[in-house]
């Protein structure tokens, strides 16, 4: 993929308006707009400098250069399913007029939208606290709170030093000097936050390419925590799946999660799990039962909710690890569970080793090992940075492990047991799986709560 293609602009073919209508009857309902939703289409100023002059553009492109993408926003109707309004005024990244375009830079694409609103998605349970999310390919890659916003982004960053480069940060305060100083100092293609302090403009675009964009909205976003919205995937034969949105649950009585001391509450620390083993081709009971023998501490429980929010927005399979209230490795989109738990473990320890690396000597460890090879360096900087991770087990001792789906045996759970992790969340339910992993957290010393509800996304 030459340059030249990622800098062309297509051609905007989609109307103006579309219409989404469900209806019992056909052809769908017309005239009162009764179960039907009407969205007008999103443009914005944007200098062409070919031009010479400001035009109307939509987005650049979808996914790649080469495909054609339109953003709309709700402007009117309402359609109600199973009893449920769904949302239809979108004031956030679908909403975001000329104004929000700080600067352009090469103007906004799918991917860079998406992720936004994925950052959004999941920093909307964090509004009384300063926080950072960092995303790449829609996926968060670093996310941390802290008690300040420099603090939660320098936390996000450190976390995965290599994923983040040509990444999108969202934050959830106005960007400060402090801030965007650290901001400016790596390369982003996008920065959203709700407002930007005097100076930290000119900071931030040294960076010519770099989207600034300001979505006023942010401080409000939490109000849409438990609202659902029409998620739609369409099929390469042209039909659509229709679905509600996913919105984080905790328990047997599914109660929303809006903070953490729901997940305290309401988390299932695992008491009695019976034992099932195959037997004739089925699984039966051996009588045996076992029960999680230290419960969480408030941090761990600080740490699960926390991570529980960060594993909504990852695309599945996923294991992730956090610790602190910020995210150590996270491990995404992969086809077996176990795998995905090595990878975060695996992670974590090349996370470790690129951000010891770039401290010491300004450059990521595989950049560095490059150099060396070379011969401009002698090996033993290497050997050193590498037997210091191992020391501090990747900062692994004592984190979080979050699966968004039950361990079917136990050794995912092991993969990430024996690296240091002492604390799980999950969803549990597996009729095998849950009684392994139980087992192999008392024999760690580890405890586990069950959340009762999976969060794949696709």
């Amino acid at each position: 993929m030459a340059l030249k293609d990622y800098q062309t602009i297509l051609d905007d073919h989609f109307p103006k308006y579309m219409k989404l209508a469900f209806s019992e009857e056909r052809p769908p309902l017309e005239g009162d707009g009764s179960g039907q939703l009407i969205y007008e289409k999103m443009t914005w100023k944007i200098f062409d400098s070919d031009a010479g002059e400001t035009v109307d553009r939509g987005l650049r492109y979808g996914e790649n250069p080469g495909q054609e993408a339109a953003l709309y926003r709700p402007v009117n109707g309402h359609i109600l399913l199973g009893g449920l309004e769904m949302i239809r005024t979108g004031n956030l990244v679908g909403s975001m007029d000329s104004e929000s375009l700080i600067q352009s830079g090469k103007h906004p694409s799918k991917t860079n939208l998406t992720d936004m609103d994925n950052g959004l998605s999941i920093i909307k349970y964090f509004h009384k606290t300063p926080a950072a999310v960092i995303l790449k390919h829609n996926n968060p890659c670093g996310a941390a709170l802290a008690g300040d916003l420099v603090t939660a982004f320098t936390r996000a960053w450190e976390a995965d030093p290599i994923a983040p480069f040509g990444g999108t940060l969202v934050v959830n305060r106005a960007m400060d000097r402090d801030t965007a100083q650290a901001v400016a100092a790596r390369y982003f293609e996008v920065v959203c936050a709700p407002d930007y302090e005097p100076g930290t403009v000119d900071i931030l675009s040294n960076r010519k390419n770099l989207r600034i964009i300001r979505i006023k909205n942010i401080d409000k976003v939490h109000e849409l925590i438990g609202h659902r919205f029409l998620e739609f995937k369409s099929l390469c034969d042209g039909c659509v799946i229709p679905q509600w949105s996913y919105i984080p649950t905790i328990g047997k009585e599914k109660t929303l999660i809006r903070s953490w001391e729901d997940i305290r509450t309401h988390g299932l620390v695992p008491r009695d799990v019976p034992e099932r083993v195959m037997k004739d081709g089925k699984l039966v009971r051996t009588g045996r039962t076992a029960s999680i023998r230290r419960p969480p501490t408030e941090a761990e429980w600080r740490d699960m909710w926390f991570g529980w929010i960060i594993e909504t927005g990852v695309t599945s399979n996923s294991v992730l690890i956090v610790k602190d209230l910020a995210t150590v490795s996270i491990g995404a989109g992969g086809q077996d569970r176990v795998s995905m738990a090595k990878l975060a473990v695996a992670k974590a320890y090349e996370s470790r080793r690129a951000l010891l690396a770039h401290k010491r000597f300004g450059m990521l460890y595989d950049a560095l090992a490059l150099k060396i090879k070379q011969g401009n360096g002698p090996e033993c900087i290497l050997q050193e940075i590498d037997e210091q991770v191992r020391a501090e087990r990747a900062g692994l001792e004592g984190a979080t492990g979050v699966s968004d789906a039950f361990f079917p045996y136990r050794d995912g759970a092991d993969a990430l047991l024996d690296a240091g992790i002492r604390s799980i969340i999950q969803p549990g339910d597996s009729l095998q799986g849950d009684f392994q992993v139980v087992e192999a957290c008392n024999e760690h010393g580890a405890t586990m709560v069950f959340t009762g509800q999976r969060c794949f996304r696709h």
